[in-house]
């Protein structure tokens, strides 16, 4: 018998939550602790890739040389079709929390700045009403980061601004949680800001994520490559505060295939997910940071988990 296992539920439950309040404490107290360093207000560096991420407001705009931290609290409530291509008929809870530190340089590399990044995971998937998730684990923290080695940003003219990045993921042989991946997954992205006037913004992002075969012994599992579509359109007011629509989808290119954990044969299908939400931020000029708030729901889909996810940011720049 483990030591988890003599614990109610509702005792476990409690745990999983102190965990999340102290994770989430300890790095906005780091925030505020460097607050008096921070020079300007900065959007949410969003390294880890995840529908509603990549298109926020001013999603392309380089912030200047520096350091940047941002921590992201992430809570889905989704069934369907899950990454095994198993049926989950009622709702899960999935909670995450992610953080992030991006630094800009001043180096230009292509005619644009170079920066770089790295986002730990830490979270996992929850039936309703338990205290554990769906590998029996408490709150997890993966031990495989996102990793961004290169992300460039141009300026042209007054009112467009342009990125484009390499992400990538290695995964865990060893892996069998829902924060760590069993196959290793590499990113391209891109991202577009146009400022159409003094008060409205427009953001746009496409990535395309090539993921390998199941590293497990045995596995030959191979996940289909997917591609991303996002946009939002921004309401800037003057006080700094933005507030706008928020749209993507994320779709196979090319079919999952080989075996899931079950046994049964994957790939007949292309999984498709088309979500809408809105999108508010303001900057927090006690602590010289910036706060971003993200709902989405997920009206069309086909094979693919859905439902409504929810994500709030802090970022600061030290």
């Amino acid at each position: 018998m483990t030591i988890l296992s003599s614990f109610s539920q509702d005792q476990v439950q409690m745990l999983r939550s102190t965990i999340t309040r102290q994770l989430a404490t300890s790095a906005l107290g780091l925030l505020v602790t460097s607050s008096a360093l921070a020079s300007s207000f900065v959007a949410p560096e969003m390294t880890a890739n995840q529908p509603g991420f990549n298109a926020t407001a001013n999603a392309a705009v380089y912030a200047g040389k520096g350091l940047i931290g941002a921590i992201t609290y992430g809570h889905y409530k989704i069934k369907g079709i899950d990454a095994n291509g198993q049926n989950l008929p009622t709702d899960v809870s999935l909670q995450v929390l992610l953080g992030t530190l991006h630094y800009n340089t001043d180096l230009d590399l292509l005619g644009g700045k170079y920066s770089l990044g790295a986002t730990l995971v830490s979270g996992g998937l929850y039936p309703g009403g338990s205290g554990r998730d769906l590998n029996g684990k408490l709150l997890d923290v993966s031990r495989s980061p996102w990793m961004t080695p290169i992300k460039l940003n141009w300026t042209i003219g007054k009112d467009w601004h342009l990125a484009a990045n390499y992400t990538f993921r290695l995964g865990l042989k060893s892996g069998n949680t829902n924060t760590d991946k069993t196959y290793d997954i590499h990113q391209i992205g891109g991202q577009a800001t146009w400022n159409i006037n003094d008060s409205w913004q427009a953001n746009f992002a496409s990535n395309l994520e090539y993921r390998t075969k199941d590293l497990r012994r045995g596995r030959d599992m191979k996940p289909g490559t997917v591609g991303y579509i996002e946009g939002s359109l921004q309401y800037q007011f003057e006080n700094g505060m933005n507030l706008g629509g928020y749209a993507y989808h994320v779709g196979h290119l090319t079919k999952d295939a080989g075996h899931n954990d079950d046994g049964q044969r994957l790939g007949p299908y292309h999984s498709n997910l088309t979500g809408a939400g809105v999108e508010f931020g303001t900057p927090i000029k006690a602590i010289n940071s910036s706060l971003s708030i993200r709902v989405f729901t997920e009206p069309s889909r086909s094979n693919h988990m859905h439902g409504v996810r929810a994500f709030i940011s802090l970022a600061h720049k030290f």
